[in-house]
């Protein structure tokens, strides 16, 4: 009889659950795309109840036409939160990372947790949920009293299946409430927030086995064991680099990052480099970007109603139409640039007021060069984040990527000449999902090694030598450009 594992990735535009053989061979897929609510400024919201049916359709489609499922992996999007009643209902939508609606929290909790970054690994950001619930306390106390426990979506979608009010420890670790040092939920954060540790899940490590319960439309699952996993971020970079040192994780999805993983907290003395617990003792550190493939995404859904019929009758993926059109426009989009801040900005400046701008755009200007220099504007705060880390990375460093931007080798070689590297692509780029397979895999002793784990590159992008001169001018005057106006955001 088949065995099978599942990898069940909650993202923050979609939910995907994909098989995998015991040999890490993918044999079946499945996604569903959520909504995101933002009708005024700063708000983003999702309905927990759409994801959680995405999820049972995405897990009926990869089930069934297998025999045995000896385990599901969760990895999920990290930052989001949810208050909930004593019945485990709902009581607010789900706030993801890019929500920024407890902005003007910042401040308050600088003051009155001065330590705030050095406890929780967090810089002090409003996409962490403990501004989040600090705003509805203060903004929304109508409904922040009905709200019995605050839960991550992967949280939520676990009780939902199981029963168990439970949160794996590297998801919490990334919620800003978290005890990076101790690892247990910070009690004096908690306090400051007027909370306690009974309105907050049950943490637990990522290998713990728990088991489905009974799930309408889901009752072939029955008793097959789960394993909470972690966030998203940090089994994509299992499942490209292992837990290796020397090995730079490059994601761009919805967001992007870049991340190492270290055998102990890794902090910036100027709290610009967030560290997160991810699983028995390591951690992963490193930058994030609001707006990864986002950007595109807004492009898409405002601009391109043409573009996105055209894709339907020819059956292709949009974002092949935007590759073949930025093709067409030479590297600096002739001399357009973009700052990708739609959602305000992580790393490494850790803005939230910073907002996104073409610049230079001109008559002469077309779809192919906005297209082109949103790509080359995410890939210059990528290489912002680069320079961030670059203290603490290895003279020989290999960078490896995953995400959906893998699927785009214009974006790839864009990203090489800018940062004058070879970058590494990984046979499976649906790296979260893999990871948590991983973990699910080594929680029941049939995988022995993660640190060591080393995929299958099916290509290497390298750096072309005119072009990496070219994308320095390019990366410089974006960083200009930045400087001269983050004051303008900054005050508005």
């Amino acid at each position: 009889m088949e065995e099978i594992f599942l990898g069940v990735d909650i993202g923050t535009g979609g939910v995907r659950a994909i098989a995998f053989t015991p040999n890490l061979k993918k044999i079946a897929f499945s996604y569903r795309e959520h909504k995101t609510i933002s009708t005024r400024e700063d708000q983003a919201e999702q309905d927990p109840e759409e994801i959680f049916s995405n999820l049972i359709l995405c897990l009926k489609e990869v089930s069934r036409p297998h025999r045995k499922i000896a385990g599901i992996g969760f990895s999920s999007m990290l930052h989001s939160i949810m208050g909930v009643d004593k019945r485990g209902k709902p009581v607010t939508p789900l706030y993801p990372f890019s929500d920024n609606q407890g902005k003007l929290k910042v401040k308050k909790i600088k003051e009155k947790v001065p330590d705030f970054y050095q406890r929780t690994g967090c810089p002090p950001h409003p996409m962490y949920p403990t501004f989040k619930i600090l705003w509805l306390k203060e903004d929304r106390p109508e409904v922040f009293h009905k709200i019995e426990k605050f839960l991550s979506i992967k949280s939520y979608i676990l009780y939902r299946l199981t029963g168990y009010l439970i949160e794996d420890a590297c998801v919490a670790s990334a919620s800003g409430l978290f005890n990076i040092h101790t690892l247990s939920w910070d009690d004096e954060i908690l306090s400051f927030l007027y909370l306690t540790r009974k309105n907050l899940p049950t943490l637990i490590e990522g290998s713990e086995k728990i088991h489905f319960s009974h799930v309408s439309g889901l009752e072939f699952l029955n008793q097959v064991p789960i394993y909470p996993g972690a966030g998203d971020g940090m089994l994509s970079h299992l499942a490209t680099c292992g837990l290796k040192e020397g090995y730079l994780s490059s994601t761009v999805g919805t967001s992007g990052a870049l991340r190492i993983a270290t055998p102990r907290p890794l902090l910036d003395e100027k709290g610009r480099v967030w560290c997160y617990y991810f699983h028995k003792n390591w951690w992963v550190g490193g930058g994030a970007l609001h707006n990864g493939g986002l950007t595109l995404r807004w492009f898409r859904d405002k601009l391109c109603r043409e573009e996105v019929e055209e894709a339907k009758r020819k059956g292709m993926d949009i974002y092949e139409i935007f590759d073949k059109k930025a093709q067409n426009a030479p590297p600096g989009a002739r001399d357009l640039i973009f700052l990708p801040f739609l959602a305000g900005e992580r790393s490494p400046n850790w803005n939230p007021k910073m907002r996104a701008c073409f610049i230079g755009l001109g008559l002469h200007h077309g779809k192919e060069e906005m297209i082109r220099s949103i790509m080359e504007g995410v890939m210059c705060r990528m290489r912002a984040i680069m320079e961030l880390l670059r203290p603490s990375l290895p003279e020989k460093l290999k960078i490896r990527a995953s995400g959906g931007y893998t699927r785009s080798k214009l974006w790839l070689e864009i990203q090489a000449n800018l940062f004058n590297l070879p970058i590494e692509v990984p046979s499976e780029t649906e790296a979260a999902s893999l990871g948590a397979v991983m973990l699910a895999m080594f929680a029941q002793g049939k995988l022995t090694d993660l640190v060591n784990f080393e995929p299958q590159i099916k290509e290497k992008i390298f750096p072309e030598e005119d072009k990496t001169k070219k994308y320095h001018q390019i990366y410089q005057r974006h960083v200009n450009l930045y400087r001269l106006l983050e004051g303008y955001f900054t005050n508005l």
